[in-house]
């Protein structure tokens, strides 16, 4: 029979075994424990807030294994955040246990339905993080567990982001686009699809998909494409901050898209071009805006001038004139534009050379380099040797000074015109209109009516 002490090397392992088992049973349910109490909540909504630079809460919290459930989150931006406010709707997180004894909270991954976030031009030097509510002291389990939290990504079905000026408009939005986002260094990165992005009186484009990062109180878009209609691409990148940069370019839209309602009538065709567009904290009003643009296939109609030219030289095709190109440079400020290298071309009818102011309030002046063909002159007497005195590269030219407004533009051509006529065609008057085929006589004998007022 064996004696009691030999039992003891068997008993004392097993019973510490039995004490290390209890305890993390223990530890296990005490962590648990925290892991659905308030603290662990309000430790996770700190921890949010300092990565967004915000307050943020969250409602109360559920787990399912390793899968962590949130109704929603709100937080409100720190003054120097570039968040003005945040709310995410049914928030489930993948938690990575292991990376407990790593000293971290790894949490994988995050899914979102549905995201609103508001943002704002933020503080560069990154003052005003505070929130104004301290954190309370960690004790008991809670000091020995992971302080640090770590995202691998955040996954969104569908956000609705806005981005405002200084003053509070927004200059930007992104509707129901699929957004995924990362932590990139000290920042995160944002890649989206799908929806739709909305601009100030601008039509709403189509989002293809696009790249872009947080970093401090700035706001990078790297890339991005967008559609509009059937043909129109569009892509644009850039920083938005206190001073703001925006570089766009643009093909096959149609140019009836940006037109009042006053101009669709009257052009029509296929837009392309570029712009760097730059304003300050002040806002877009404040800002300038460069670039070139291009509209081909175009057609050019209702628009006075072409009807008295149509009118003087019986050439029914000013009437609807065809555009293969108009071209040119431009910039942008305080509401005025200037276009300079200004062309605009109807192949063997006319083209036109030159530079234009429109102000503010839409008043035009500049001065324009007109050529047209011989053929259009050729029953307009006088006009080619007082008024189309050049002949270059097919065409007869003449200067023409443009003024009035957008919406009524006047110029000088017409007036010349009929003082280079007026003594060849009253000399001949109405004798003339009998040589003349049936077209032209037409054209002549409204020449006439309008040199009637001239006559003594």
């Amino acid at each position: 029979m064996r004696k009691k002490g030999s039992r003891l090397p068997w008993i004392l392992p097993a019973a510490a075994l039995l004490g290390v088992a209890a305890g993390f049973l223990i530890l296990s349910a005490k962590i648990q424990g925290f892991l659905r109490s308030d603290a662990f909540r309000q430790l996770v909504s700190d921890k949010t807030g300092e990565a967004f630079r915000s307050t943020a809460t969250y409602s109360p919290m559920r787990w399912a294994g390793s899968s962590l459930f949130a109704d929603s989150l709100q937080a409100g931006g720190n003054p120097g955040s570039i968040v003005e406010s945040l709310r995410a709707d049914q928030i489930r997180a993948e938690v990575n246990w292991r990376a407990i004894w790593d000293g971290a909270w790894r949490v994988e991954r995050i899914d979102v339905v549905s995201f609103q976030g508001v943002f704002r031009p933020g503080s560069p030097d990154g003052a005003g993080t505070d929130s104004g509510r301290k954190p309370e002291a960690v004790s008991g389990l809670a000091a020995f567990l992971p302080q640090r939290f770590e995202l691998g990504q955040l996954n969104i079905a569908q956000a609705r982001v806005g981005f405002l000026t200084k003053d509070g408009r927004e200059i930007v939005g992104v509707q129901n686009s699929a957004l995924l986002v990362r932590p990139e260094g000290k920042g995160w990165a944002v890649d989206g699809n799908g929806g739709s992005l909305t601009l100030p009186s601008q039509p709403a484009l189509s989002i293809t998909n696009f790249r872009s990062r947080l970093q401090g109180p700035t706001f990078f878009l790297t890339e991005s494409n967008f559609r509009l209609g059937d043909a129109g691409r569009i892509t644009a990148s850039g920083e938005f901050a206190s001073a703001s940069k925006l570089r766009i370019e643009w093909t096959q839209l149609a140019v009836a898209t940006f037109l009042d309602a006053a101009w669709k009538s009257r052009l029509s065709g296929l837009f392309a071009g570029t712009a760097v567009v730059e304003w300050p904290e002040a806002g877009l009003s404040a800002g300038t805006a460069t670039g070139t643009f291009r509209v081909s296939e175009g057609l050019l109609q209702n628009l006075e001038a072409l009807e008295k030219i149509a009118t003087f030289t019986g050439a029914p095709q000013f009437h609807r004139m065809p555009l293969q190109e108009i071209s040119g440079n431009y910039q942008w400020a305080g509401g005025a534009v200037v276009l300079t290298n200004l062309v605009a071309e109807s192949k063997g009818l006319m083209r036109l050379e030159g530079h234009c102011h429109m102000a503010a309030d839409g008043a035009l002046s500049g001065v324009v380099r007109v050529g047209v063909t011989p053929q259009t002159l050729q029953w307009l007497p006088g006009s080619r040797e007082r008024v189309f005195t050049v002949a270059q590269n097919g065409y007869l030219w003449t200067d023409v000074r443009v003024g009035g407004t957008l919406l009524n533009p006047k110029e000088d051509l017409t007036a010349r015109l009929v003082a280079a006529m007026k003594n060849a065609v009253i000399q001949e008057g109405e004798k003339a209109l009998e040589v003349l085929p049936g077209g032209a006589k037409e054209g002549a004998r409204g020449v006439l009516d309008l040199l009637k007022p001239l006559l003594p």
